[in-house]
């Protein structure tokens, strides 16, 4: 495919929130600085369609810092302690780097940017709350595009308005329409499916995942960390190796009557090809037509899961991501909106009953 560098300057420029950009001024002013460089912009140009995200890019960089390169360690291990001077002068420290060596992170353009995201995990339970209000009590989890699994210990995190200290601890700001008073559905099955799973025994493949996590956010790096300790302890789970299209059926099995199948997938669908994610939602809008399957959709407004979805509707926040819905015959709805990462949550539930209703 020839380079759009028009294409990749616009996706440095549009890669964070405002929001996120407020919060974090050393990312903020290394995307400027890269959008600005002609090196970066033809690096993500490079980069394979489905992944051409600034993201890679950062998470590349933050890599080398982790690996110990003598000038971009600094400046990161500084964002992560919140010790930097000037983080708009650290940033065209970092892009001099980049643009007297672009082959310092070519080699590792090929991966992806498998944030696995546990924070996702506090909107994935403000759902899960409402399926058990409407008499969902157990399920098989299957999430889509998996990474290492973490969302998968969805029910093994406690969210909090407030962080109470604990680096497990989830922290959401619970906005509109969320009730977590009920019980979280039992979980009596977890399966993951992705075409490069990771795995928390693996040291390189955590090192990627602490890449990918945004060093200014050192809370989110200690959760990973401390979840990396304590993985051995958490229920097994099954990792399909493949594409959606390949595996889904297999994840899906034959669907209980007596267990509900939920497939979830947050920030997945946006990276498939546009042929790969119409396939994939036509199948899923089928399971949860003719079975009892229901889907739980967290992905970029632009992703289209299915033409009763409102295409006008307003977040509360710019940047938000849109959740959609779709329970055992019944079409995808809208259930409101929350932050990529799950730093907030509002929900617009539709009146719909359940199986004891």
């Amino acid at each position: 495919m020839a380079l759009d560098l028009t294409d990749a300057k616009n996706r440095y420029h549009h890669a964070m929130s405002p929001e996120d950009r407020a919060r974090l001024p050393f990312y903020s002013a290394l995307l400027n600085e890269l959008e600005h460089s002609d090196t970066a912009v033809a690096l993500l140009a490079l980069v394979r369609v489905e992944q051409r995200n600034p993201m890679l890019i950062l998470a590349a960089l933050h890599l080398n810092a982790l690996r110990g390169h003598p000038v971009l360690a600094p400046i990161y291990f500084a964002a992560r302690s919140g010790s930097l001077d000037d983080p708009v002068v650290a940033a065209r420290r970092v892009v001099a780097v980049l643009e007297m060596n672009p082959e310092l992170i070519q080699s590792d353009l090929h991966r992806s940017t498998q944030t696995n995201e546990p924070g996702r995990s506090s909107v994935l339970q403000g759902v899960l709350h409402e399926f058990s209000r409407l008499g969902y009590s157990s399920i098989r989890l299957v999430d889509v595009g998996t990474s290492a699994g973490l969302n998968l210990y969805l029910d093994h995190y406690q969210v909090r308005a407030v962080d109470d200290g604990n680096p497990v601890t989830l922290v959401c700001e619970d906005m509109l329409g969320v009730d977590r008073s009920n019980e979280l559905p039992v979980i009596t099955e977890r399966i993951g499916i992705d075409p490069s799973p990771l795995s928390l025994q693996n040291p390189d493949d955590i090192l990627w995942l602490t890449a990918c996590i945004w060093p200014e956010e050192s809370r989110r790096i200690e959760r990973f960390e401390a979840i990396t300790q304590f993985s051995r302890e958490l229920p097994a789970l099954s990792v399909l190796h493949g594409s959606v299209l390949e595996r889904l059926d297999e994840a899906i099995g034959t669907p209980r009557a007596d267990v509900l199948t939920v497939v979830v997938n947050t920030w997945v669908a946006y990276y498939f090809s546009g042929s790969e994610r119409e396939r994939y939602i036509e199948r899923i809008r089928n399971l949860c037509r003719h079975d009892n399957v229901a889907w739980i959709s967290i992905e970029h407004p632009l992703v289209v899961t299915g033409p009763t979805i409102r295409t006008d509707g307003v977040p509360p926040r710019r940047g938000a991501s849109r959740i959609v819905v779709s329970l055992p015959g019944r079409d995808p709805a809208p259930w409101g909106w929350c932050h990529p990462h799950g730093h907030w949550l509002s929900l617009d539930v539709p009146k719909v009953s359940g199986p004891n209703a």
